[in-house]
């Protein structure tokens, strides 16, 4: 998913293969920064929040057809072809984590690496491509997590650091600062899912020039406290590498939507029923603005909460709530903050004048819960790969194409000697070897015919 600029520059999301509020002088002298940090305070931070970290791998059914039929390799639609890796956080001891929806919305099965390289499946809770976030999980307790920081404190300036497996370079971390907020790249709202599963939107990034590349996706961006303030989305390039911009979803909007989706399997947000626009200087002279600043209201849908409220076109909204309003994006993130359906105070100007309406919030619902995927066949087919029997010899006579017997190396025409540490010299003592182990990993001693003997293990369907 990528949106080209005139002038060549890409936004690319960052798989491989919230909110800005105006504070006092107070709030501003709490927030997180440091002058000149020391490589003790940096290695003290990534000491605390890596083992948090996780990395992704995605695997999906190929399309029918795809692949040419090779000698040895058995083809079936129910293997599953890696398309893609990722990074996500932990951030509940009981497994939750959070990354992005485009790490693993074409998922049929996720597979989650820690940092202390335990491996596990996991299941998508929930996604929502209307703001590029999803929550996955993986089953059990005691899990080191990171703690969710309040991103309305970052300022300009302030220190960050990126952490995933960008280019596959599992836990890698690279440091910044924060470059800029608020940012709406409209890169959201351009994918395959249903209407529903895309209404409305949501963009007000973060922005960084801690390096991040394609991998990063789902990975967090945290402050000098340990503290995760934003998950890192996507970057700005004329090359799809690198280039000095990259941004991360506000963990505020973050939170808020994983609350949900765990909760409620959808996003539930209040919308007003308008378009909207960036005030311009032409914009603010035409409607006795002091400065260019607010969203304009550039249409209004008949009937929506707006049009019953009592908005005109080129009303220009300053405030919601308590909020400033300063952008579409300011506007947006602080709607995400309110609840639906009930009515909100939304400050305005109309054509020098100014005045306080209320509306009565209208509802919009996002997400989606992936259906479960078919339980996998038990017995010694999980291997992947099927044997044939000569003079005693186990001999592997064919392997499934994309299955993970194949990605782990093992090839037709292989000997094996040993399943799980037990001698094998027919099929069936393959099938009780493995029934025997009770187990999802297999260990295999094969004789291969350039290599000689190697062991392979690896983790069965």
């Amino acid at each position: 998913m990528m949106s080209r600029l005139p002038f060549a520059l890409v936004f690319t999301l960052l798989a491989l293969g919230g909110c800005r509020a105006e504070r006092s002088p107070d709030d501003r002298a709490v927030a997180v920064r440091a002058d000149a940090p020391s490589a003790e305070t940096f290695q003290s931070v990534v000491e605390e929040v890596l083992p948090a970290i996780v990395f992704i791998q995605a695997e999906a059914r190929p399309p029918a057809g795809l692949g040419a039929r090779l000698p040895g390799v058995i083809q079936t639609p129910q293997e599953l072809l890696p398309i893609g890796s990722g990074s996500g956080v932990l951030y509940t001891e009981d497994g939750y984590i959070l990354t992005n929806n485009h790490v693993v919305q074409q998922a049929d099965r996720v597979t989650v690496l820690l940092y202390d390289r335990r491996q596990f499946e996991a299941r998508v809770v929930a996604r929502d491509p209307s703001t590029d976030v999803a929550v996955v999980r993986i089953e059990g307790t005691g899990f080191p997590f990171a703690r969710l920081g309040d991103s309305d404190r970052v300022r300009l300036g302030d220190w960050a650091l990126a952490l995933g497996s960008p280019l596959g370079l599992q836990f890698t971390v690279t440091a910044g600062i924060i470059s800029g907020t608020g940012r709406a790249l409209g890169i959201l709202g351009r994918g395959r899912e249903t209407d529903a599963a895309q209404a409305a939107p949501l963009e007000h990034f973060i922005q960084t020039d801690a390096a991040i590349n394609p991998g990063n996706s789902g990975g967090p961006l945290i402050n000098l406290a340990g503290e995760v303030i934003g998950i890192n989305t996507a970057i700005a390039s004329p090359t799809g590498a690198f280039a000095g911009y990259g941004f991360a979803i506000p963990s505020n909007l973050a939170h808020r939507v994983a609350d949900q989706l765990v909760r409620l399997g959808e996003v539930r947000r209040p919308y007003l029923g308008v378009l909207l626009d960036n005030v311009s200087a032409a914009d603010a002279q035409v409607y006795g603005l002091t400065t260019a600043e607010g969203a304009e209201v550039i249409h209004i849908e008949p009937g929506g909460p707006a049009d019953r409220a009592g908005m005109q076109l080129g009303d220009v909204i300053l405030g919601i709530e308590a909020q400033d309003v300063r952008s579409v994006g300011d506007l947006q993130a602080s709607l995400a903050l309110l609840e639906p359906e009930r009515s909100a105070r939304v400050r305005i100007v109309r054509y020098g004048q100014e005045m306080e309406i209320p509306v009565a919030l209208g509802i919009v619902r996002s997400g989606i819960v992936p259906q479960p995927r078919p339980e996998v066949a038990e017995g010694p087919g999980r291997l992947g790969f099927s044997v044939t029997v000569r003079n005693g010899t186990v001999i592997v006579s064919g392997v499934r194409q994309y299955s993970a017997a194949m990605r782990a190396g093992i090839r037709p025409g292989q000997e094996i000697l040993q399943v799980n540490r037990v001698e094998v010299n027919s099929a069936a003592d393959v099938e009780r070897a493995v029934r025997q182990a009770e187990r999802d990993v297999v260990s295999l001693i094969v004789r291969d015919p350039q290599m000689g003997r190697v062991i392979i293990n690896y983790r069965m369907a």
